[in-house]
């Protein structure tokens, strides 16, 4: 393999989505971008633990709760984004 990696030479797509939007409690609020750590079952439905940022808060903006799966909003992330895009 040279310098230049062939177009064929490519990351695998996530099986997983485990990045998200948090919807907020008013839908005019920007969502908050969070990870999915894990999930538990709750009642009939589902819960995920999220790591997410809160831009707006004071100190540390890092946290980690747990969320209804009808909050959360999935983001598709491509590894592999067109070459021009990583320069």
């Amino acid at each position: 393999m040279g310098m230049n990696p062939s177009k064929l030479d490519r990351w695998p797509r996530y099986e997983r989505v485990h990045f998200v939007l948090v919807k907020r409690g008013h839908r005019y609020e920007r969502p908050w971008q969070g990870f999915v750590v894990g999930w538990r079952r709750a009642g009939r439905g589902w819960e995920a633990l999220v790591t997410y940022v809160d831009e707006q808060a004071d100190g540390s903006g890092v946290h980690t709760d747990w969320f209804p799966q009808a909050r959360l909003r999935p983001v598709e992330v491509d590894p592999n984004p067109p070459r021009d895009d990583w320069f």
